[in-house]
């Protein structure tokens, strides 16, 4: 008599552990269909772009292209300006980099202690991020122009000569970098701040009360906190800087010569220049390595500092 209710409960506990699983999992499950989204968004491409590099695949070859296996990233690591566009993007990110952050964590610095008008003051400091680069390219390529331009301009009135930074090929990576620089500081300058203000105020008040100076306060207290938050600032803006297009592409096209072509560019002269699209995948799938190691490091930086 007692089996169906024995059957029942037996049901019951199953259902309720059914219910605790999924409860105890149930932030993982709801991320489910985001990350199938982006694995889909993500591994397409990729696996599109090992196959490509796989093959001579160009605009002559493109209906039977032939299996060529790792010829193009052979060809890429014998090839010259493959080099010299890495030379490039190095100067490229270190210049740009490392000026974004020590502005931007001068900047932090000084507005931190700010309280009257402290949001109309970052959110000045924000506007150029806020500007998409293609737009930041043309406002600087007016800006600089040779004949029209506002700079040059002002540069007669002060009865100086005109000056071409963006065809000239020792000045145009030197300009590319410092319109990098205007639109990514505000960046650095958000992340660090908010990093500032989240550090805790007790080892402040144990340096002031060892008599510490500001330097010593910065270099023995702010920096070591600030480790976390200035690797992920850091990297973020590094795995940006190396594969930026747009704002030199509007700005030089990658010019004079090939003065200004970073990694980027000359995947973009490859592939859409001269169509050797297996060339450019195999260039671009050694990037994505490249930006790949970076995400490593700074994760492995991170865990090792918790």
């Amino acid at each position: 008599m007692d089996t169906p209710f024995i059957a029942k409960t037996d049901r019951l506990q199953k259902k309720k552990g059914l219910l605790v699983w999924v409860d105890e999992r149930i932030q993982f499950i709801l991320l489910i269909p985001s990350l199938l989204l982006m694995l889909l968004v993500f591994l397409y491409p990729l696996l599109n772009n090992v196959y490509l590099s796989l093959y001579d695949y160009t605009f002559l070859t493109m209906q039977d292209p032939p299996f060529v296996a790792f010829r193009n990233i052979l060809n890429v690591f014998k090839d010259p300006g493959f080099y010299h566009s890495i030379y490039l993007t190095a100067l490229f990110v270190g210049g740009g980099v490392g000026l974004q952050f020590i502005i931007g964590f001068s900047l932090a610095m000084a507005v931190k202690g700010i309280r009257k008008g402290h949001g109309m003051i970052t959110t000045l400091f924000v506007f150029p991020m806020m500007v998409t680069p293609v737009v930041v390219g043309l406002i600087w390529k007016f800006i600089l122009d040779y004949n029209f331009g506002i700079f040059n301009y002002f540069l007669t009135l002060l009865g100086l000569d005109k000056i071409s930074l963006l065809t000239t090929s020792q000045l145009a990576l030197p300009t590319t970098i410092m319109v990098d620089v205007w639109q990514w500081t505000p960046f650095m300058f958000i992340v660090l701040l908010a990093g500032l203000k989240a550090l805790p105020q007790d080892p402040y008040e144990a340096a002031e009360m060892d008599g510490a100076s500001r330097w010593q306060t910065l270099w023995y207290i702010t920096l070591p906190l600030m480790k976390s938050v200035i690797i992920v600032a850091l990297v973020m803006r590094i795995a940006g800087a190396l594969k930026v297009f747009d704002q030199i592409f509007v700005l030089t096209g990658g010019g004079p010569g090939t003065s200004t072509e970073t990694v980027s560019m000359m995947l973009h002269r490859k592939a859409f220049v001269e169509f050797d699209f297996g060339y450019s995948a195999a260039l671009a799938l050694v990037l994505t390595i490249i930006v790949g190691f970076l995400c490593w490091f700074a994760i492995r930086a991170l865990y090792s500092e918790k």
